[in-house]
């Protein structure tokens, strides 16, 4: 049998200093940055990680169907698509109005002396963040509408008239 012999336990000074630096290293936030920074590494690596999946996909991996194809997988009739495509104008036109309402709060802001760049920031996240969304509903019931699968969705922003 081996005999352990007990570790010597830091002396004073070295426990001191310990003791020291990690007070020094929590007053500044240490801890809390570390944590912040590989957070913020996980996410950009999850981010390298998607930009290197989207360079390396083909065009051979996506679906390519027809909207009856779709509708039979799906097994929607006539009636379900008049609904969604309800639902879909309704809530493009919602976003729509939303983004109006923040385009016109960004403007009250500008007018009165209250306008910090929080809210102007806020403000724009808003308008595009709510754009964004009308454009995207208005795309899902555009595809209804013209019961097509074709056109994907920047070839359906830069086309003229197809709004």
């Amino acid at each position: 049998m081996e005999q352990q012999t007990p570790q010597k336990k830091p002396g004073i000074i070295r426990r001191a200093a310990t003791g020291t630096v990690k007070a020094w290293a929590y007053s500044i936030g240490l801890p809390a940055l570390v944590k912040t920074g590989k957070r913020i590494g996980g996410n950009l690596s999850a981010a390298g990680a998607h930009v290197r999946h989207q360079l390396n996909d083909s065009p051979g991996n996506h679906r390519c169907e027809t909207f009856d194809e779709a509708m039979m997988r799906q097994g929607l009739d006539e009636a379900h698509l008049i609904k969604r495509a309800k639902i879909f104008n309704t809530a493009s036109l919602s976003w729509l109005a939303a983004m109006l309402m923040a385009t016109a709060w960004l403007g009250w802001l500008a007018m009165s002396d209250t306008l910090t760049v929080k809210a102007f920031l806020l403000s724009v996240a808003l308008i595009f963040m709510t754009g964004a969304k009308s454009a995207t509903w208005r795309f899902r019931f555009c595809q209804i509408r013209d019961q097509s699968l074709e056109q994907g969705f920047v070839q359906w922003l830069r086309s003229p008239g197809r709004w």
